[in-house]
């Protein structure tokens, strides 16, 4: 846990040298865009998986 911090401190450091705004990156209409699809796209993800599971439990129990 203590190494995650350190990484993310030497991570922000990075950024700051180089003048890069976390803060600019974060509310720009891109990233929110980004995060809107990667959002949609993890959401998709997960309902075909919990289809997937609830088929095959189906499966499994009309076997057994």
């Amino acid at each position: 846990m203590v190494k995650l911090v350190i990484w993310i401190v030497i991570g922000i450091l990075i950024l700051s040298f180089f003048g890069i705004s976390l803060r600019t990156v974060a509310f720009s209409p891109t990233a929110q865009d980004n995060f809107a699809f990667l959002m949609q796209m993890l959401s998709q993800g997960w309902n075909w998986l919990v289809a997937w599971f609830s088929g095959l439990g189906n499966t499994l129990s009309h076997l057994f």
